[in-house]
């Protein structure tokens, strides 16, 4: 697998509202520059990793299928949001990239079921609280969880799957 790096916004860049690789624990994107509403959309992602893990290794399909139907329209706006990002910033590579990213966001989420002893009555409370949510309110509720401290990972920038050395990784454009 490539070697990870982080890659620190420059000063002209400020405007994009970077965020820095120490802010998501871990988690790999192509660029730690990103705009708030990415920033939202790549976190929204990750909750949906975990809620996914948490479906299958908890036995919760009923409550991850109720909770997807429940906020669809606001998951289908930000995948499609998140696609537009990998697009923007891998181009004919995006589809690659972006299932690159899913998948690491999987294997993340698989790691702390094994590292959490009650992941699973965790997860449940979540699964419950998320379905509480109004409709096109899951977003404002991971936002929420962020900023009270809840298990959002760093971001570090990532070698693209065909290779590329760091300093040929691919710039955000605003």
């Amino acid at each position: 697998m490539a070697a990870l790096a982080a890659i620190a916004c420059t000063p002209d860049k400020a405007q994009a509202a970077c965020v820095a690789a120490a802010d998501f624990d871990g988690v790999r994107l192509p660029t730690s520059c990103l705009s708030p509403t990415e920033t939202r959309v790549v976190r929204l992602r990750m909750f949906r990793a975990d809620l996914a893990v948490a479906a299958l290794s908890c036995h919760q399909q009923t409550q991850y299928n109720n909770l997807v139907t429940r906020h669809q329209d606001e998951l289908v706006r930000q995948g499609q949001a998140l696609r537009a990002l990998f697009q923007r910033i891998h181009h004919a590579n995006a589809e690659r990239e972006l299932n690159r990213f899913i998948t690491h966001l999987a294997n993340r989420a698989s790691l702390k079921r094994l590292e959490q002893p009650r992941y699973c009555q965790d997860m449940n409370r979540v699964f419950q609280e998320a379905q509480a949510q109004p409709r096109q309110g899951l977003m404002a509720y991971v936002q929420a969880r962020t900023l009270q401290g809840e298990p959002v990972r760093h971001l570090a920038a990532m070698d693209t799957a065909a290779g590329d050395k760091p300093s040929k990784r691919p710039v955000l454009e605003d």
